[in-house]
């Protein structure tokens, strides 16, 4: 197995609208605090099944016909039978456009399937308007063009970087809270980090570890800033380790911060924050399962299709009504409302199936991890319901 690693800068100019803490609230980047980065791993290796023996002995006929395995990639030496690409990115979320670009060109210029790609975000809510909400924060077309074309190169510079993995470690550990269920007082907290460590023959061993909190800690600043997940990169690194942050499900997860004042987070929590997530590593890493042979790897997509809350014409001017005599108080929420209020309208009015949601959740899997990234803030159960039902694995839950 071979894993690669690279990094780029993907921090905006000043002036540009932040992503998050509500609707039309003009915040725009006036310094950074700490600068925006993506991060990707490229993974080549084995799939269980895989008959290396008959590959080797027709590998004219495979280059010739395409025929390298069940991943299909056409560049694939011998020795290979699938690949699979991880990009993080320290942004709010990414829309479908740019994840869509990303992929198709990196497939076209690498030979690795569409599938194989996986795009996640930490979540930031300090970082551009990269996402599909209209009215959290004001897309900037310029900054989008750039940031595709980031990412195409960080996902095909990872590649450039493969090493021998010399042996792979799997944790899974709970730590002092860092999070709240901000949904109810009695609801889940997840308190455990889980991750994946690489080491190498040669060079730095790499890190992926995931948390699920909302990275809200710093409140509406208006500075550009990575929150939490980017001191615990500045905490992998200061320890000699590469490292890719994950965030997991925090639909409904805040950091305990804002139990003492909403939005008082400063830098210092932040960095302590990076540190105990961290720690975790270091705390388990001697005792944790390590695997010295080629993990199994695997890439795939479940489509899902969700039952939504049934909204009759009535019902949607209601709520219209609701924040209307909230205006006041909240303009930017009664003008998101009346947004998604025609947009719900012209939903009932030309979708035969306005009540349904379909959407694809992707899936990789590396020995006993398992990486599940859906497209969203997903509420912490649906982790812990999957974590019931899969028990023999390693399960790094993700949502945006």
């Amino acid at each position: 197995m071979k894993v690669g690693y690279s990094t780029i800068d993907i921090t905006p100019n000043l002036g540009v609208e932040l992503s998050g803490y509500g609707w039309f609230l003009g915040r725009k980047a006036e310094g950074v605090l700490d600068k925006l980065y993506a991060r990707a791993v490229a993974f080549e290796g084995y799939n269980k099944g895989y008959n290396k023996d008959y590959y080797e002995d027709n590998l004219d006929k495979n280059k010739d016909k395409n025929e390298d395995g069940r991943d299909g990639n056409k560049t694939l030496d011998k020795d290979t039978n699938i690949r699979m690409l991880l990009i993080n990115c320290d942004l709010i979320a990414i829309n479908k456009l740019i994840s869509d670009t990303v992929k198709q060109q990196i497939s076209d210029e690498i030979g690795i399937k569409k599938t194989n790609i996986m795009i996640v975000c930490t979540h930031t809510h300090t970082g551009p308007a990269t996402g599909k909400l209209k009215g959290c924060g004001e897309p900037d077309e310029n900054y989008h063009n750039t940031l595709t074309g980031l990412l195409i190169e960080v996902g095909k510079s990872a590649f450039k970087n493969l090493r021998v993995v010399k042996n792979i470690k799997s944790i899974s550990k709970e730590i002092e809270p860092i999070g709240f269920n901000r949904v109810s007082k009695e609801g889940p907290v997840d308190n455990y980090v889980r991750g994946i460590t690489f080491c190498f023959n040669e060079g730095k061993p790499l890190a992926i570890l995931s948390y699920g909190c909302h990275p809200v800690t710093l409140g509406p600043l208006r500075q550009i800033s990575a929150d939490y997940p980017g001191r615990v990169i500045k905490a992998l690194n200061k320890e000699g380790f590469d490292g890719v942050f994950l965030t997991g499900l925090c639909g409904d997860i805040d950091p305990l911060q804002n139990l003492i004042k909403w939005g008082s987070g400063t830098p210092e929590v932040i960095d302590e924050y990076g540190r105990r997530i961290v720690n975790v590593l270091f705390d388990s890493i001697s005792t944790a399962k390590t695997t010295y042979i080629d993990p199994c790897l695997d890439a795939f997509e479940i489509n899902l299709c969700l039952n939504l809350q049934q909204y009759k014409y009535e019902d949607i001017d209601r709520q219209v009504e609701i924040h209307e005599h909230k205006k006041e108080e909240n303009p930017g929420l009664y003008k998101a409302a009346k947004i998604w209020a025609a947009e719900m309208k012209a939903r009932l009015e030309k979708s035969t199936e306005p009540y349904l949601e379909f959407l694809t959740v992707q899936v990789f899997r590396i020995g006993d991890a398992l990486l599940i990234g859906f497209p969203g803030e997903v509420f912490t159960m649906i982790g812990t319901i999957i974590r019931q039902s899969l028990t023999e694995f390693n399960i790094l839950a993700l949502g945006n």
